[in-house]
């Protein structure tokens, strides 16, 4: 058996830096002065990591930050899950098709890795009717370093089916260095789309094990997870 690990944004959707403005509005209302997210990078990352990353730039001192990460956290998910429409997002070519395909084959669990808040995260995939496909996952209210997330997930879907999963049936599929270096970190394959920030070279560079140009053919996707499910086999 298969546990697929999808990252959300870049890979799944795009919010068209619908987050980043949120991000903005939503402290300099609650901080009752201007912030930044001039030079933060949001590509792969959680969401703690990004906040408070926007806290420091900001000019808050870093104690000040961390002990106001928490509230912020809130600040932020209370303003995405109130403005955040179904017309700020973007299915990417090819997501519904390969997710329903999915959905078919009995030995495969769908699940996420993502470093959206949990909330978050299944606000912006029901708006985007995607949110029946998964169950359980890691989120960035889980930990603040991506790498951690991984486990997480595995174990909650080994937890939610029976099913021993281990490091080993797990393949993550995301959009930026960030997914590969925590799939490597757990023992993961992973397979990576250049439909996020990040270009084919930097994402080549990091040797996934499958690298797409997008979802919009889920053929080249399938074809190389059904070599891995036969490559299990024979492993078993």
């Amino acid at each position: 058996m298969h546990l697929l690990l999808f990252d959300i944004d870049g890979t799944l959707i795009r919010t068209r830096g619908f987050g980043r403005q949120t991000m903005e509005a939503a402290l300099s209302e609650w901080l009752g002065r201007p912030v930044t997210t001039k030079g933060v990078d949001f590509a792969g990352r959680t969401d703690p990591a990004i906040l408070l990353d926007i806290l420091k730039a900001s000019g808050l001192p870093e104690h000040m930050a961390r002990y106001l990460l928490p509230e912020a956290l809130e600040v932020y998910s209370r303003a995405m899950l109130q403005r955040l429409r179904p017309d700020h997002l973007e299915v990417l070519p090819g997501v519904i098709m390969l997710l329903e395909e999915l959905s078919e084959w009995p030995d495969v669990y769908l699940g996420l890795v993502t470093g959206n808040l949990r909330p978050v995260a299944f606000h912006k995939l029901a708006l985007a009717g995607l949110a029946g496909y998964f169950g359980e996952g890691a989120y960035g209210c889980d930990h603040a370093n991506r790498n951690e997330l991984p486990p997480l997930a595995i174990a909650r879907a080994r937890e939610a089916t029976g099913y021993p999963f281990t490091g080993a049936h797990a393949i993550i599929i995301g959009d930026t260095p960030h997914d590969i270096i925590c799939a490597r970190h757990a023992g993961a394959a992973v397979a990576a789309v250049c439909t996020g920030s990040y270009p084919r070279e930097a994402l080549a560079a990091c040797q996934p094990d499958l690298l797409l140009d997008d979802l919009s053919d889920p053929e080249p996707f399938l074809e190389w997870l059904s070599m891995q499910r036969t490559l299990s086999g024979k492993a078993s």
